[in-house]
């Protein structure tokens, strides 16, 4: 008969808890994300095409980003994971056929 007033108390504290997490809103992290992308082109590059949120991970909250980024005449996609802090991680580049 204890536990029941522990569950009880439990079941309201957990749901307050998740979403007092800080969350990176998608505006955010895109904008890390580019600045990611811009600092591999010592900012010579520049955003040709505006970054997509291309997954939400629901277990880290990380999100993971494309961002597209023209250096000359070449053009890249960046791939970056974003933490709920909006620190944008790299994954990888790859080169748009061009």
């Amino acid at each position: 008969m204890r536990l029941l007033p522990v569950f009880f108390c439990l079941s309201f504290v957990l749901p307050i808890s998740a979403e007092a997490l800080p969350v990176c809103s998608d505006r955010d992290a895109k904008v890390a994300s580019d600045e990611k992308a811009l600092s591999y082109f010592r900012k010579q590059g520049e955003i040709f095409h505006v970054a997509r949120v291309l997954k939400k991970h629901h277990p880290s909250r990380d999100k993971e980003v494309a961002s597209y980024v023209r250096f000359g005449d070449k053009h890249y996609s960046i791939f970056t994971l974003v933490d709920p802090d909006c620190r944008a991680r790299f994954i990888k580049r790859t080169r748009q056929g061009d």
